[in-house]
């Protein structure tokens, strides 16, 4: 499968725009994937587990079928999908990336997955991801490591490293992600590609592993954000709300403390991004947040709530977990309730003040201060500094992949509002083309070829 072809060029809107015009043939995308994905893969190590192909390629048939009759289920009818294996789909392994759940099969799908298949979308196969969600680097002691697309030695972020992986590498054009203090935005962010995290509870959650119930968000990993926005009406079962007053916000500049850095290339692109959108825009002066203390207490939620929902599993398998995972859970047990009780105060409290300020405006920053860190370095804390206030609060942030001069690494520029419309309209705006495909190769170089819209 070559650079040129449908299955990849384009994004999946291209694709079934492809399938309603007779242009392209769902089963010979399908083909051509499946074919990427088995070149790719052992290089990237995205994919934990492929559906079976005969039941695919039927499904490839049936959506032909519908489209030649012009009654295709939805507009998407026929896509090709990936999901992060926290997430239930019928037939395939649900093990949240889980050694003590390596043989549980879901027997029936996710509502979110659900969804999508009775919209014509052909779910492919579970994504990698960093066991139970809980951790960046997406490097699974179980269900092994998976890499940076544009740089095979550099980690892809997490927790749905396998999902933006996938889709940055050309393997799929969409994937399901979750998202708790950024877990589909930062790794979106780290591998070119946009991440799209909905308000919480826009996407139900029933049937995906749970983390924390009060952060735990599905997202959308994609190449464009037309794509999010055709995909979000299936998943939310509505269109995207816009605000209430009919206006559209402005985009507003969020300013940090002096305390915060990102690195050269972070900064750069966040500059070229508010001087492309508006050099005087106002701006949101949080620098008076602790993103730190903040990140702190969001992690702290997800180690206590994980040991409550994974405690009966460690305590009949503890094998079945990693070193790594057993200790931030213990942790998270072990702390005193006054300060866990404290934490949460400091939460909801957080959860209303940036609310508050997002209410009548469009943010805009970084996704994450950093490019993707090489795998044998230490992950910086602050990785998911930017991408947790938008889930502390709840509300919709979008990841959008910054231009990206010769070899460097991805990345991702955030925008943040009050309302999904709003959110992707602006987001539509500041990113009308499609991402670039990774093609790595065991040199760990991945060339930059772009395709548009």
């Amino acid at each position: 499968m070559t650079a040129s072809s449908p299955a990849e060029s384009g994004d999946a809107v291209d694709m079934a725009s492809g399938f309603a015009s007779g242009r392209m043939h769902p089963r010979t995308v399908l083909e051509a994937l499946l074919a990427r994905i088995e070149q790719i893969e052992p290089l990237v190590g995205a994919c934990n587990d492929l559906a079976p192909a005969t039941p695919l390629l039927a499904a490839a048939d049936a959506a032909a079928a519908r489209w030649r009759a012009a009654t295709p289920h939805s507009p998407l009818d026929g896509v090709p999908f990936g999901v992060k294996a926290n997430i239930a789909v019928a037939g395939l392994p649900w093990h949240a990336g889980v050694a003590a759940f390596r043989n549980r099969v879901a027997s029936r799908d996710a509502v979110c997955v659900a969804r999508l298949r009775a919209a014509g979308l052909i779910p492919v196969a579970t994504l990698n991801m960093h066991e139970a969600a809980l951790g960046v680097t997406s490097d699974n002691p179980a269900f092994g490591t998976t890499s940076n697309p544009w740089a095979l030695e550099h980690i892809p972020g997490g927790s749905s490293g396998g999902s933006a992986a996938a889709v940055a590498s050309g393997m799929l054009p969409l994937a399901l992600g979750t998202d708790d203090l950024g877990s589909v935005r930062l790794p979106s962010a780290l591998c070119g590609v946009v991440g799209f995290k909905p308000a919480h509870g826009a996407i139900p959650t029933e049937g995906v592993v749970p983390l924390s119930p009060s952060l735990d968000h599905v997202g959308i990993h994609a190449r464009s954000v037309r794509d999010v926005v055709a995909v979000l009406p299936i998943l939310s079962g509505q269109a995207n709300r816009s605000s209430p007053s009919g206006r559209r916000p402005a985009l507003t500049r969020w300013m940090l403390g002096a305390s915060v850095t990102m690195d050269p290339p972070v900064a750069e692109a966040v500059c070229a991004a508010m001087s492309a959108v508006d050099p005087n825009a106002a701006a949101v002066d949080w620098s008076d947040v602790d993103l730190g203390s903040l990140r702190r207490a969001g992690l702290l939620m997800c180690e206590c709530d994980a040991a409550h929902h994974f405690g009966a599993a460690l305590r009949r398998q503890p094998d079945g977990f990693s070193a790594e995972f057993r200790h931030l859970v213990s942790w998270g047990a072990s702390q005193d309730p006054a300060r866990v009780g404290a934490a949460k105060e400091y939460l909801v409290r957080m959860r209303r003040s940036l609310r508050d300020d997002l209410r009548d405006r469009l943010l805009l920053g970084a996704t994450t201060p950093h490019t993707a860190p090489r795998r044998a370095a230490p992950v910086q804390a602050s990785l998911a500094d930017f991408t947790t206030p938008p889930a502390v609060a709840g509300v919709p942030a979008i990841s959008l992949p910054a231009p990206r001069r010769d070899d460097g690494l991805p990345v991702g520029i955030q925008v943040t509002g009050a309302y999904a419309g709003d959110v992707l309209a602006a987001a539509a705006g500041l990113f009308p083309e499609v991402a670039p495909v990774a093609h790595p190769s065991a040199t760990g170089k991945s060339p930059v070829l772009r395709s548009t819209v």
